[in-house]
């Protein structure tokens, strides 16, 4: 038995040191830079699984390999840890850490679901997107992996009770975790260097999928590029335009903005569904060989309306520059964005802008607002402008994904069984393609409409429909789904677009023959002819217009 005076004295020991047993040991208390590793080797561990198969595509987990591939991966934690480490200071060290979990678990929800790549372009097309959108895109199965990889940790992380430390010392312990996570990625870097150098040199590409630290990158990138486009003065060009009069009749000029249509799927390119019967059953001519500027709205369509051009386009630049909708307005002709979309992504910024979204303004509304309701707030605008050339751009809804069984209503419905969720890693790749091609039939019934409004009114102008699709979309082909890969890693199935051109009896016989000719030979196209296309539709002349970009002027 135990005397009760070493009882006595064995708590008082305890109470007097409690806290201090609390705070080492019963509280587990952490200093930050621990749980700023901690965060790390969570993220990389389980917010990786696609830059895993990338490396794991790259390096069979061989015997020969595993060294490499422990240090790649020690490395990727190391550098997540580094870049934390310099953000997450002082009071700020919970909040970073919170975001970067939560900032981590979405992006490998997107990244392993679709295959896609988080970078600036795709950030900024979330930002600019609207609530319609965000909608088809949330999914029970996005909310399990949020909740399990982003906020369960996260509120572990709020939970979790911090060292207290004196500044200076806390700063030198901060200095010297940075220090030792730079010199251990060195030396990572040189125990395995021909591996290493193989590596960035040969698959530059696996870098995109890296969790957070390439979604970091892009994040600042973003940023950069918001903070120049802010900044940068606004430059008017083709102030020397004029508008050449070139009979008695006005013109009427319609341009349909396509979105997510693939050029392959379309019966009048030789897609061997007749998605295209309205279409087909008109003289269209279809340029089969054309190509996006970009693999997202964002980029594609700011690019088709500047005078920047693929090779040398910046959103910066577009941004801040008068796009081909500027110089024919300002030289007398008419024109209005009609909007089903998002937005234009600032192309429509100093034009007259309809917002068709909404069933007060669209006469064409279900379970969402249709594009062929854009078509009935044409003729108002028709009526109220007397005098001069007109210009309508239609920005439809198109085949948006990935709830594509959302983008026509039931009686469009030709090809069965359809996807009918958002969520198609649930779907397989025949109900995929087949609530694909139907959103791709409702667009033919779209653009019929369309020439069938336009046809009515032959006798009193000059008429024309240009249709040109922004991007093409992955349906499962190489497991990869939506759009906006970064240009030269893109499928061509995301960049190969529909071009579509259909004329009144009126319209110059010459013009119609040459696009006719362009047409049989089958020349590369972009979006890069569109800005001059539009000039030369209205015969305006400018030192900006090329004719040899220009659809209906190239010599063939």
């Amino acid at each position: 038995m135990i005397p009760s005076s070493i009882i006595k004295r064995t708590g008082q020991i305890i109470r007097r040191n409690t806290p201090l047993l609390r705070a080492r040991f019963l509280s587990g208390e952490i200093s930050p830079p621990l749980l700023i590793l901690y965060v790390a080797i969570f993220i990389v561990a389980f917010s990786n699984h696609s830059f895993s198969l990338e490396v794991k595509a790259i390096y069979p987990p061989t015997i020969e390999n595993l060294p490499f591939i422990a240090s790649l991966f020690l490395v990727l934690a190391l550098l997540t840890a580094v870049l934390i480490s310099i953000l997450a200071v002082g009071p700020l060290l919970k909040p970073i850490l919170i975001a970067t979990l939560l900032i981590s678990a979405n992006t490998g929800y997107f990244m392993d679901t679709y295959h896609i790549i988080i970078d600036d372009v795709m950030l900024d097309n979330m930002l600019r997107t609207d609530s319609a959108e965000v909608f088809d895109l949330l999914s029970a199965s996005q909310f399990l992996y949020f909740i399990a990889l982003g906020v369960l940790p996260s509120v572990a992380v709020a939970l979790a009770p911090i060292q207290r430390t004196p500044y200076m010392k806390a700063a030198l312990v901060r200095l010297g975790f940075l220090c030792a996570c730079l010199f251990s990625i060195a030396a990572l870097l040189l125990l395995q260097g021909s591996s290493f150098a193989s590596f960035f040199r040969e698959h530059k590409s696996v870098r995109f999928y890296a969790n957070p630290s390439y979604a970091f990158y892009s994040i600042g990138k973003l940023g950069g590029g918001l903070f120049d486009r802010a900044t940068r003065p606004y430059e008017e060009i083709g102030l020397d335009a004029i508008k050449i009069e070139s009979g008695e009749r006005r013109k009427l000029v319609v341009m349909v903005v396509g979105e997510t249509l693939r050029s392959d799927h379309l019966n009048i390119n030789g897609y061997e569904r007749q998605t295209t019967p309205r279409l087909s059953g008109t003289d269209a001519i279809s340029l089969r060989n054309a190509w996006s500027c970009g693999t997202s709205t964002a980029v594609s369509v700011p690019c088709m309306f500047s005078f920047l051009e693929h090779d040398n386009y910046s959103q910066a630049d577009a941004l801040r520059t008068d796009n081909v909708l500027d110089v024919i307005q300002r030289v007398g002709v008419k024109v209005t964005w009609l909007e089903n979309n998002s937005d234009s992504k600032g192309v429509s910024l100093r034009v007259t802008t309809l917002d068709l979204k909404n069933s007060e303004t669209n006469s064409v509304c279900d379970i969402e607002c249709r594009d062929v309701g854009m078509i009935s707030a044409l003729t108002p605008i028709i009526e109220t402008t007397p005098d001069g050339d007109l210009l309508f751009i239609l920005h439809q809804m198109g085949n948006h994904g990935p709830a594509y069984y959302k983008r026509y209503p039931q009686e469009f419905e030709r090809f069965t069984p359809t996807c009918q969720t958002n969520q198609l890693e649930n779907c397989t790749k025949e109900e995929i393609v087949n609530a694909y091609d139907n959103a791709a039939l409702y667009t033919d019934h779209f653009l019929g409409e369309t020439i069938e409004w336009l046809d009515k009114l032959d006798r009193q102008f000059d008429i024309a429909m240009l249709y040109v699709g922004d991007h093409g979309e992955s349906l499962g082909e190489k497991n990869l789904f939506l759009h906006g890969l970064p240009y030269r890693l893109a499928p061509d199935v995301q960049k190969h677009i529909p071009v579509i051109v259909w004329f009144g009896e009126n319209w110059p016989e010459g013009e119609i023959k040459n696009l006719t000719e362009l047409e049989k030979k089958n020349s590369a196209l972009n979006h890069d002819n569109v800005s001059h296309t539009l000039l030369g539709l209205f015969d305006i002349d400018t030192n900006l217009y090329e004719s040899e970009k220009d659809l209906l002027a190239i010599k063939n």
